[in-house]
């Protein structure tokens, strides 16, 4: 295995060079990452916060590689523990299991369409802009069709609560 042996290379200078690839981004959208991670995609990939309290600021530990392989190889073997249950698991043989300094959980790069548009503008920002705003959603429309047109921006001239993408 490259990570652990290491392989010969030519530098940009000439020299021949021992190298050890590692990995250290994994770039791929949400439900890749929860698949990657082995849990449901109601779970968060990264931390072990329950489902049902992601969003919320509370602090949650980090997922913990060597536990979750732990946690996999007693599922493999017929055994039931809890931890499987308890933080939405998967029972899937992870590419990762093997790759020498990595950490996964680590890996994972910010998906902007899912967790940053989706996520935090859609579900949460707009969500609360048009409970806050005295006329809900038809309010908050009206001030995105008024809005004077750039032609650089988008001009949403039906309003955004209707936008589903």
């Amino acid at each position: 295995m490259v990570g652990k042996d290491g392989m010969e290379m030519i530098c940009a200078d000439g020299c021949v060079c021992r190298v050890y690839t590692i990995l250290a981004a994994y770039v791929t959208d949400f439900p890749e990452q929860c698949l990657v991670a082995c849990c449901m995609e109601s779970w968060c990939p990264r931390c072990l916060v329950p489902y049902n309290e992601r969003g919320s600021p509370t602090w949650s530990d980090p997922r913990d590689q060597k536990k979750m392989m732990e946690i996999l190889r007693q599922k493999a073997e017929g055994l039931k523990p809890k931890a499987f249950i308890n933080q939405g698991l998967w029972a899937v043989n992870p590419f990762w299991a093997n790759l020498p300094h990595t950490d996964i959980f680590e890996c994972f790069t910010p998906d902007i369409h899912h967790q940053l548009h989706k996520g935090i503008f859609k579900d949460h920002f707009v969500s609360w802009c048009t409970e806050a705003v005295e006329g809900g959603s038809e309010e908050v429309d009206r001030h995105f069709k008024s809005m004077t047109r750039h032609p650089t921006l988008h001009h949403f001239k039906k309003g955004i609560s209707l936008v589903l993408q």
